[in-house]
């Protein structure tokens, strides 16, 4: 990995900013300080690096690093681009990524599997969100690797919503992936409303070498739904999770072992639980409370092999639950006893229709390893949002809170530190530039994410979290073109403005991990205020390049002042 030298104004750079020297960091986003450096580093050399990685798979304990400040660029020959995380000696990775529909980052400490082969043999970052949290915007940035204001796939029917909304089908990353040599395979959920018109039974959508997605409506129906599995409609008859995990062990099976990488893989498979989805039964609010309509909450459908698992789970036990705040805006009324009686049934639903996903992981790693393919494959686990269960008096996900957008997020695979955590913040777009990156493909839009296997080395390198601005907005969720918010997310800080009101949200969970106030008119975060207004404003429009991809050991914001 070279180095390259700072730019005045290079806040828009693709550039690492690392910095440590006696103890003092000197990594920051106002880079007027760091136009001057006092010698050039000698290169960081691939096997360096590699060997820097493997001294933090189990920890991000300090490693020693120059103690100038320094700017990891991108890699600049084949053997330095090889030493990054998930890269091969030979050949190129396959690629597994798995997202699951509503899957909260606080949900996988109840699934084993997950933990076992996932999060305690790969990387996890724990900061990972959804910077528009709903179902369509977010995996259109995974097909993208864009924000969701420059692919306008904002909500989940309507204009500019569902899969008639999204445009630019031939401009996806399976085409950039069938392009640099792989095989293409999608599985699962697609984008809301795909199914209810001629794509029913057509051969399936640009890039994709194997079409196997859920049909709508029939998608939600969790005990059957039915499948275009490439242009032939089929009902396997079993619960969803099944029915993708078996077939995700056949797809890769037909793909064959990657033997030298000559012909890797690609596949995304999409599983629906613990979306809400049916058929409703005797025990789902609609049933037990045919005249109280207010208790009508949305829930899950789990195997029955699972029904009653974690009948004695609580809800979560956190400052925000059933909680509104000193100027929460965005917080829910509250709710009446008997709600919160049934919030706890959707909770321990969804928790155990989880289960079924976590036996899914489990049984295809392990096919995985018994074809010998697991060593040349990269898996990413991750949620397309996050999810509230009585936090902030909501069940839903779309709204700014850490709860709603924070999403699950491992990566597992050659040269991915094991048993790791990393605190630096990334967006759904990052991952698909991730996947992009791995297999060498050439994207056909201006990437505004980042490869996160760099953001992982400079993480490790550095020992501590590396800081970036993260462009957060949503949109009306049934279809609309105004806003209904728009903000920034950095480091220990959420920002947002609501388009209709102007009313301003600020969080700051350094001392308020819970953002259970609204620091927004506290005169101690006025600078604070003013700083994330002015990042706002330059990323809220952002392309490609113009977008935030510089990591950076410090904030740019100065610090709140509690002497007023």
């Amino acid at each position: 990995m070279g180095y390259c030298p700072i730019p005045t104004r290079a806040i828009n750079s693709s550039c690492f900013v690392l910095g440590r020297g006696g103890g003092r960091t000197a990594g920051s986003l106002r880079l007027s300080r760091l136009t001057a450096l006092p010698s050039r580093p000698a290169p960081l050399a691939g096997n360096a690096l590699s060997r820097v990685l493997r001294r933090g798979r189990n920890s991000l304990a300090t490693v020693a690093v120059a103690s100038t400040v320094a700017v990891l660029c991108g890699p600049t020959s084949m053997a330095e681009a090889a030493a990054l995380p998930g890269r091969l000696d030979s050949g190129r990775p396959s690629v597994l990524m798995i997202n699951v529909d509503d899957l909260a980052a606080t949900d996988i400490k109840y699934m084993p599997n997950v933990q076992r082969l996932l999060v305690q043999q790969g990387t996890t970052f724990t900061d990972a969100v959804a910077p528009t949290p709903l179902c369509v915007p977010a995996r259109a940035s995974l097909l993208t690797g864009k924000y969701a204001h420059n692919h306008k796939n904002w909500s989940i029917s309507g204009t500019n919503g569902g899969y008639k909304g999204f445009k630019g089908r031939r401009n996806t990353l399976p085409v950039w992936m069938d392009r640099a040599g792989y095989r293409t395979m999608f599985l699962g959920k697609y984008l809301n409303g795909y199914g209810k018109g001629p794509e029913r039974t057509s051969a399936g959508e640009p890039g994709w070498d194997d079409w196997q997605a859920t049909i709508d409506p029939s998608t939600y129906n969790l005990l059957s739904p039915k499948f275009n599995n490439n242009g032939t409609i089929q009902s396997p008859g079993v619960y969803s999770s099944v029915a993708l995990q078996s077939r995700s062990v056949k797809l890769i099976k037909r793909a064959g072992t990657n033997v030298g990488g000559k012909k890797p893989w690609f596949l995304w498979v999409n599983y629906v639980a613990p979306h809400s989805g049916g058929p409703v039964e005797a025990s789902d609010p609609r049933k037990r409370y045919p005249k109280q309509p207010s208790l009508w909450f949305e829930n899950t459908r789990p195997m029955p092999v699972d029904k009653g698992r974690f009948r004695d789970l609580d809800l979560p036990r956190t400052p925000n639950m059933f909680h509104a705040g000193p100027g929460q805006v965005t917080a829910g009324p509250a709710y009446s006893a008997a709600q919160k009686r049934v919030m706890r049934y959707v909770y321990q639903q969804r928790i155990e229709s989880a289960q079924s996903v976590d036996r899914a992981v489990a049984k295809t790693v392990a096919h995985l390893k018994s074809s010998g393919q697991y060593r040349r494959t990269v898996i990413i686990f991750s949620g397309d949002n996050g999810y509230t269960t009585g936090q902030h008096n909501r069940l839903n996900k779309f709204w700014e809170t850490s709860q709603a957008s924070r999403i699950p997020l491992v990566v597992v695979g050659p040269g991915i530190p094991k048993n790791v955590k990393v605190g630096s913040t990334v967006g759904n777009p990052d991952i698909a530039t991730t996947v992009a990156a791995l297999g060498r493909a050439t994207p056909g839009r201006s990437q505004d994410g980042v490869d996160i296997t760099r953001v992982l080395a400079s993480s490790v390198k550095a020992g501590r979290t590396l800081h970036r601005p993260i462009p957060v907005a949503a949109w009306p969720i049934q279809g609309g073109t105004a806003s209904k918010y728009r903000g920034i997310r950095y480091g220990r800080y959420t920002y947002a403005t609501l388009t209709a009101s102007g009313v301003p949200i600020l969080y700051d969970r350094a001392v308020d991990p819970y953002e259970t106030r609204n620091l927004a008119r506290d005169p101690s975060y006025a600078k604070v205020v003013a700083q994330l207004k002015t990042l706002e404003a330059r990323y809220r429009s952002c392309s490609g390049s113009t977008c935030p991809k510089t990591y950076a050991a410090t904030l740019a914001t100065p610090s709140p002042d509690r002497s007023r």
